[in-house]
């Protein structure tokens, strides 16, 4: 079995009956060629690097699955035609690639958006920058003292 996986951008406004049908059908396409669904993994929402079609956030989910390598082939136009025609309004991207055999199972994934809480002063303090404003705000009272100086 060859291990591959996709990565799809999806819109922010997409709903769990989405991803449900998304995953549905990556199950049946592999299924059907024999192969199975690995994993099928939401990663959240992100900001991106650029807009695409107005959006400057999107949902990432990673799926991998294997596949037999008679049947690569048919599955990767299968899931290509249902991204351009039934999916083209909820993903905005996706790619397919061929995992190394010898790559771990184990991804890093990256920081979302939406379960993020806290503060400014928090992100400053976690980032070892908190003393960034207090420097500006103590070189501007001393502008400040310097122009009633004069």
């Amino acid at each position: 079995m060859l291990r591959y996986e996709t990565l799809l951008l999806a819109r922010t406004d997409i709903t769990d009956n989405d991803l449900s049908m998304i995953e549905k059908q990556f199950d049946k396409y592999t299924a059907d060629a024999k192969g199975r669904l690995t994993s099928f993994d939401k990663w959240g929402k992100l900001r991106l690097a650029y807009q695409i079609k107005k959006s400057t956030h999107g949902v990432y989910v990673l799926v991998r699955y294997e596949l037999p390598p008679l049947a690569v082939s048919s599955v990767i136009t299968e899931l290509d035609s249902f991204f351009k025609i039934k999916c083209s309004d909820i993903v905005l991207r996706y790619v397919t690639v061929k995992v190394d055999p010898s790559a771990p199972a184990i991804y890093a994934r990256p920081d979302v958006i939406e379960g993020r809480t806290g503060s400014l002063d928090n992100f400053l303090k976690e980032n070892k920058i908190d003393n960034l404003l207090s420097s500006v705000d103590a070189s501007a009272g001393a502008a400040d003292t310097n122009n009633d100086a004069e």
